[in-house]
């Protein structure tokens, strides 16, 4: 129990957090104004925002929603993961992100297949909204969401060049 409760303490003060580069690769550490709300589903905690740089970001992760991708499917690298493979193929329409497909996801294990259940829908919902890889983490899915924003970036470069 004390170890859960840490888990969420660290989490909450990670969604606080936010690493900031100016340009020279240089990184400084600020306060992130949004904060880590909680969930009515005791196996769904809060989604937290963790920085982009924690996951091994590439520069090409901080598009905008405003950049456009040549249109088609394009499918992302396998990532690998404590739980198994994640891999997606992005939609893009217009040159915009407009359906993500999961080819694989985890689900060897029965709490596997709950967290890509309850993960699958968020993780595809913010993509879309942000018109990037660039997303926050489903918090209690975060191996799942590195997967993700990897093999998604990995498509998008791809619809990019």
């Amino acid at each position: 129990m004390k170890k859960a409760i840490a888990v969420v303490v660290v989490i909450a003060v990670l969604g606080t957090l936010k690493i900031a580069s100016d340009g020279t690769g240089k990184q400084s550490v600020g306060s992130n104004s949004s904060s880590v709300t909680s969930s009515s589903s005791s196996t769904s905690p809060a989604t937290a925002q963790t920085p982009a740089s924690s996951a091994g970001a590439s520069s090409s992760q901080s598009q905008s929603s405003s950049s456009s991708y040549k249109d088609g499917t394009y499918t992302g690298s396998t990532a690998a993961t404590p739980y198994g493979p994640v891999q997606i193929a992005v939609v893009v329409t217009s040159g915009r992100i407009t359906n993500i497909n999961f080819l694989q996801m985890p689900s060897e294990e029965e709490n596997s297949r709950v967290v890509t259940g309850f993960a699958e829908p968020q993780l595809k919902q913010k993509a879309i909204s942000a018109q990037s890889a660039n997303i926050d983490f489903v918090s209690g899915a975060t191996d799942t969401s590195i997967g993700f924003r990897s093999s998604l970036q990995a498509a998008l470069d791809q619809a990019a060049s």
